[in-house]
């Protein structure tokens, strides 16, 4: 091998451990200066009132942002931002043994002027896939548990009753989300077809998220899916079923990854015609 393909190859195995090493050091909880541009509340109007560091708004989430350092699970990540402490940003891993599993899923949280008095409201970044009934496209979040949309007016702590101000906080929301939602009979339709296509699904939006991360999760997008890509697609080989579209949905899959660094040659399916043309995904 000549000098120059050496430099090229020592490059390339720089920037793969540099992803890895950055992904080791995320933390699940963390604090940045100021929120994205692309956060979904943005925009919104803030109190500035409320951002005083003696306000009890303040408090509030201070004491927020404890609890999750302490209590929060692995497979729950949590972005928050000092100059818009009413703002936060969350990813949510996919349970396993259910067809979420593996997927990344991500919110964006407001806490309005009156929390906790009022809950917390949020929007679901769909890539405009219809995943189930409970994560609408356009980003509306509900439950059994939800009522109002958005707005968790009737949110339920366990069996304590509706949100209570007092005992109510943002880590029993974002668990709910994962063990509610992300959960086997959150599908529609029920049965075989409503699991493969919630299945489907969180598979496309891997490659979407690959192709256009959210700000602030850029590393953990790239991290994440180079560390999990080998189980990701022994997962969906079990699951397919001899249809094109699950078959080339997993060369889509397969190619993504590997330009995201992880090597997947041994998981190429060998009966796909070597020509067949693969449509590209759009995001949306």
């Amino acid at each position: 091998m000549d000098e120059a393909n050496n430099n090229m190859y020592g490059e390339i195995e720089e920037i793969i451990d540099d992803i890895e090493q950055r992904f080791n050091q995320i933390n699940k909880s963390s604090i940045l200066d100021y929120p994205p541009y692309d956060h979904h509340f943005f925009k919104y109007d803030r109190n500035s009132k409320n951002m005083g560091l003696e306000s009890a708004f303040r408090q509030r989430i201070e004491k927020e942002w404890l609890l999750l350092e302490n209590k929060l699970p692995s497979s729950i990540l949590v972005k928050s931002y000092e100059k818009r402490i009413d703002l936060m940003r969350t990813v949510i891993v996919g349970p396993p043994d259910t067809p979420y599993a593996h997927g990344l899923f991500f919110f964006d949280l407001l806490f309005p002027r009156n929390y906790p008095n009022c809950p917390p409201r949020i929007h679901y970044h769909s890539y405009n896939l219809d995943l189930n009934e409970f994560l609408d496209p356009k980003g509306k979040v509900t439950l059994s548990l939800l009522e109002g949309g958005n707005f968790l007016t009737n949110w339920y702590c366990g069996v304590q009753g509706k949100w209570n101000p007092e005992k109510s906080n943002i880590l029993q929301v974002l668990t709910a989300i994962q063990t509610s939602i992300l959960s086997t009979t959150r599908v529609n339709p029920s049965g075989r077809e409503g699991y493969k296509k919630a299945f489907t699904l969180t598979c496309k939006g891997m490659i979407y998220m690959l192709r256009r991360p959210l700000m602030n999760f850029q590393d953990f997008v790239e991290g994440y899916f180079r560390t999990r890509a080998h189980y990701i697609l022994l997962n969906y080989k079990k699951q397919m079923d001899g249809s094109d579209l699950m078959v080339n949905l997993f060369h889509e899959l397969y190619r993504a990854f590997e330009q995201n660094g992880t090597y997947c040659k041994h998981h190429r399916l060998v009966d796909l015609p070597a020509k067949e043309k693969i449509k590209q995904p759009r995001v949306c």
